[in-house]
């Protein structure tokens, strides 16, 4: 099986940050298609752990067999504090952040304080620098 660190190398070299957000998305979904992975986008979340109740939706949910990746991309230029809010409630294997057109030192920030929500690897990616990080879960004990 294809890594997710390797899938978001491709991400990095292949998505146009100058395009739309949907055209975006639509070109993130054809990288996860193309390793045979089954895509759902606007996966439907309920009550978004922020106190307000609110539903949401997740830009894309990729899944092959049980392993699923959340990944919400956000074209500005940084991830939304929601983005992480809602990759943090579906509980995926592996969860990747993008920013379209921001740095990722600044999107770093945002990501550490919810990768020890996530149990299991983060990864954050600015498409402006064409760089990413991955967060490995912290060890329980």
């Amino acid at each position: 099986m294809v890594k997710t660190q390797d899938i978001v190398k491709e991400i990095i070299l292949l998505v146009d940050a100058r395009l739309s957000h949907n055209d975006s998305v639509l070109q993130i979904e054809h990288i996860f298609r193309g390793h045979g992975f089954y895509t759902t986008r606007e996966y439907p979340i309920y009550k978004i752990k922020d106190g307000s109740g609110r539903s949401g939706r997740i830009d894309i949910v990729a899944r092959k067999g049980k392993f699923r990746i959340a990944i919400e991309y956000d074209h500005h230029k940084l991830i939304k504090w929601k983005s992480f809010q809602k990759i943090v409630q579906i509980k995926p294997e592996a969860a990747i952040a993008i920013s379209g057109n921001g740095g990722l030192n600044e999107n770093m920030i945002r990501a550490e304080k919810y990768a020890k929500h996530i149990k299991s690897p983060l990864y954050v990616v600015s498409l402006n620098e064409r760089k990413f990080i991955g967060l490995e879960p912290e060890e329980d004990g």
